[in-house]
């Protein structure tokens, strides 16, 4: 059995992964109510994943990052859907 540990390197390690091309054209084809398999046909696995919440811990989710050379586009996931996408131009993850 694999020590817990290493598990989570390799979690970590796919995280990171390239994804696709990302321009803003691509950005603009994400739309609220997607689920993360259908950002991901459109936009690859994100190269990382930043859990969020409301200061309150009321609302929970996360921010999915797709670096581009121009900028970087963010998709915000919340209960499994897209609540938000974003590129943001000159933006480095």
């Amino acid at each position: 059995m694999t020590p817990p540990r290493f598990a989570l390197m390799g979690t970590a390690l796919a995280l990171t992964a390239c994804s696709s091309s990302v321009t803003p054209e691509k950005m603009g084809q994400i739309k609220p109510g997607m689920t993360p398999d259908q950002v991901q046909a459109i936009l690859g696995r994100p190269a990382s994943i930043e859990q969020s919440a409301t200061e309150d811990q009321t609302i929970g989710g996360e921010v999915d990052h797709y670096p581009a050379s121009n900028g970087d586009g963010r998709v915000v996931i919340v209960n499994h859907t897209v609540f938000h996408a974003e590129f943001v131009p000159g933006a480095k993850s």
